[in-house]
């Protein structure tokens, strides 16, 4: 026995590196609720030389659709937990990505009681209550919790502040997401204004097309989205902000739909314009990176990317667009109530289940 485990630490130190159970001891195991980006599976790459990367590794799955459960433990996924709450207490940090962001707080909630870091995927939640209430558990239980748009965490974002600063005040800004989905592309029009140049948003109104459908569960076809033959429509989130240091207010123009290049915000100072551009197209990979570096840090390092504050205050902005489309004119941020909500649809689930079924 003794020649035995001798050889075995001569081995290990002959090749550099431990076995492939030893190299996974002390590494924070990831649970994923839900799927959308599934960034947690990035967790899983062996050519990563991101050293927050290489602390954690994928450990446990759960969804609601068992046939997808069976691929997601194929693909990465030590065991599939027989509900939330199993998943929560086997895992370190929890990533949050279930279609169905009416169920955020449910999910969430098991693992700010036990301190654990939460990220969920955009949108984050549906009600002003249900966001209030998760922000208010992880700081109560110390649970550091995360919710951003990749738009939140581009390289451009430090050219674009300096630029403002320098050519400012700002008076106004364009910026457009060229997909039209509501409550999945909203948070990045509105999320990318907020990060690039602050926040302090009064008021919102909503116009254009409505669009909450993208995908026609009959036919099981792209019909409302990616229908070539249907046009696609646009839609507008305006933003009026609070006055800043005695300067007119700021209008922001979110827009989500067809429009000139990929992710852009074009900036109007009274000393000039200038528009920035965030990848060469709307798969680009250099646009997610951001999001798995980040959420590798804040999972290991507890380092949150953006203040609790802007993350309430970007979900009511977004939950008052929808209140403005409901009733036709701008809405407040501070009139919104406890139950105000973003709009759901069961088409969106429909059609991230169909990916994986």
């Amino acid at each position: 026995m003794k020649r035995v485990s001798a050889g075995g630490v001569a081995g290990i130190v002959a090749a550099g590196k431990a076995p492939a159970y030893a190299q996974d001891m002390g590494k924070l195991k990831v649970g994923q609720i839900g799927i959308g980006h599934n960034f947690a599976l990035q967790f899983n790459n062996p050519k990563t030389t991101d050293e927050n990367i290489l602390k954690c590794k994928t450990h446990a799955f759960w969804y609601d659709v068992p046939e997808i459960c069976e691929r997601f433990k194929s693909r990465a996924f030590k065991k599939i937990a027989r509900d939330p709450v199993e998943l929560v207490k086997e895992c370190d940090v929890i990533s949050i990505e279930h279609p169905d962001y009416r169920m955020t707080l449910e999910l969430a909630q098991p693992a700010l009681e036990m301190g654990k870091p939460v990220f969920v995927e955009r949108p984050f939640t549906d009600t002003i209550f249900s966001a209030e209430k998760m922000v208010r558990l992880a700081k109560e239980y110390n649970a550091p919790l995360m919710s951003v748009s990749s738009l939140e965490l581009q390289p451009e974002l430090p050219e674009i502040r300096a630029w403002a600063k320098e050519h400012g005040p700002v008076r106004s800004y364009l910026t457009n997401c060229p997909e039209p989905m509501f409550v999945w592309m909203f948070p990045h029009a509105i999320n990318f204004s907020h990060a690039a140049l602050g926040g302090g948003i009064d008021s919102a109104y909503f116009s254009g097309d409505y669009i909450s459908e993208i995908y026609d569960i009959t036919s099981k076809r792209h019909e409302y989205w990616y229908n070539p033959n249907k046009p696609l429509g646009s839609a507008v989130s305006l933003l009026t902000y609070k006055p800043r240091n005695g300067e007119p207010p700021i209008i922001g123009m979110n827009q989500i739909g067809p429009g000139p290049g990929t992710y852009n915000i074009q900036v109007y100072g009274v000393n000039g314009h200038k528009n920035f551009v965030v990848g060469e197209h709307l798969d680009d990979p250099k646009i997610f990176k951001p999001v798995v570096s980040k959420l590798a840090d804040f999972f290991v390092n507890h380092t949150l990317p953006r203040p609790y504050e802007d993350l309430l205050e970007q979900h009511r902005a977004l939950v008052a667009t929808n209140k403005s489309r409901l009733s036709g004119h701008a809405v407040k941020l501070d009139s919104l109530g406890g139950m105000d909500a973003l709009p759901y649809s069961p088409s969106l689930k429909e059609w991230l289940d169909s990916k994986y079924m």
